[in-house]
């Protein structure tokens, strides 16, 4: 029976597990002297596939683990480690996910007294936009609604309502300039292939606004809010992303800009290479792959540093990934996609840090119990108000 649950529990932890497998666990964690197994289970898990794990951590927290399952009766480390041998030199091939599907099951969830729900649960954003064209007409972009939008000349907005791309006809090519604009609300994301075919992604929260149809010498947008860019090269007409007064001059490559905080913009480079240039000043910072420049606008001053850029990318791969996060800064992430409102209990709780991968597509409270595990904060959930204590 140990050998037949030790597989359950690692198909619910996979997100393979049933609906009839994962209430199967949950009987099974309610019984005496379960529960501590499973949550070292998961803690190794969560730990063994988290961001920017090294070798070191991995054998030093399976050590742990294996010294812990030697005071447990039935023999079950040996089993442990065999299966555990294979997830970890998978780790290494697959972005490191931690599934939190067992999240999900209310009625163990609510037993945990650090988080206390309301009866009605607070969803995800989905992908909705509102479109603004030339001229200030407005259309609202929601899912499974496509989109055939004809606008000057032979220039079309196509889609399926999840995203959109501009195609142009035979023989466009530039005259007035005319500029639209999309626009994520709190809960929203949403994907464009702009007239070059340089992508992009967005963000809760978050306003793109760009010319239909690009200059000859020049390809110019700007941003409020968080996006991901993969920009079509072209020498001849540099991309620039302007974001409160930072230009991101683009030579093409995969990036993420970030400027929700009102003091700085934060521009990640996955790829390729980008210069960074405070409005007014004429020095260009160059970044390499994994450097973030964080621009101040107090000072003015851009500081570059090596960071992991799956930490600040894995939002538009539907995660959430906090790495030594502050709750503050968690909870501001949380109140754009979800829509809630947070209130403080006590200002010390702000600095705690939490380290996970969740899914953005659970209920809050889900994200909620997970965070609450971990770290020495306590969630009161009423509508869609999140009070946070100690």
């Amino acid at each position: 029976m140990a050998n037949e649950m030790d597989k359950l529990i690692w198909r619910v932890l996979d997100g393979k597990a049933s609906p009839g497998e994962v209430r199967r666990v949950v009987e099974w964690v309610r019984e005496p002297g379960n529960r501590k197994y499973f949550r070292q289970l998961r803690k190794v898990w969560n730990l063994v596939n988290g961001p920017r794990v090294t070798p070191e951590r991995k054998r030093e927290e399976l050590e742990r683990f294996r010294n812990f399952m030697r005071q447990q009766p039935g023999g079950k480390e040996r089993r442990f480690v065999r299966r555990m041998g294979w997830y970890k030199y998978a780790a290494v091939v697959f972005i490191p996910v931690l599934i939190v599907v067992y999240l999900s099951w209310h009625e163990f969830a609510r037993e945990d007294t650090r988080v206390l729900l309301s009866e009605e649960p607070v969803y995800p954003g989905t992908r909705q936009v509102i479109l603004t064209i030339a001229g200030g007409d407005t259309i609202a972009l929601q899912p499974n609604r496509d989109v055939d939008i004809q606008l000057a000349g032979q220039l079309r907005v196509v889609g399926s309502g999840e995203s959109i791309a501009y195609e142009l006809g035979e023989g466009e090519n530039e005259g007035e300039e005319r500029y639209n604009t999309l626009a994520t609300p709190v809960g929203g994301e949403y994907q464009v292939v702009l007239s070059d075919g340089s992508r992009v992604w967005l963000n809760a929260l978050t306003e793109l606004r760009y010319p239909e149809i690009f200059k000859e010498d020049c390809r110019e947008v700007y941003l409020s809010g968080e996006a991901y860019f993969e920009v079509e090269h072209d020498p001849g007409r540099p991309f620039v992303v302007v974001a409160n007064g930072v230009e991101v001059t683009v030579y093409g490559t995969r990036f993420n800009v970030n400027n929700y905080g009102a003091d700085v913009v934060r521009t990640v480079l996955v790829d390729g290479k980008v210069g960074i240039r405070v409005a007014g000043s004429g020095k260009e910072v160059v970044l390499s792959p994994s450097d973030m420049a964080e621009c101040f606008e107090g000072t003015r001053e851009v500081k570059v540093r090596k960071v992991d850029p799956y930490v600040y990318t894995a939002w538009k791969e539907g995660k959430f990934v906090f790495e030594d996060e502050p709750i503050e800064e968690i909870m501001l992430r949380l109140s754009n996609w979800y829509g809630i409102k947070v209130f403080y209990t006590d200002e010390r709780v702000k600095k705690q840090t939490f380290t996970g991968v969740i899914t953005r597509y659970t209920e809050v409270g889900n994200v909620l119990h997970l965070i609450g595990e971990t770290a020495v904060v306590r969630f009161q959930l009423n509508g869609n108000v999140v009070t946070v204590g100690t």
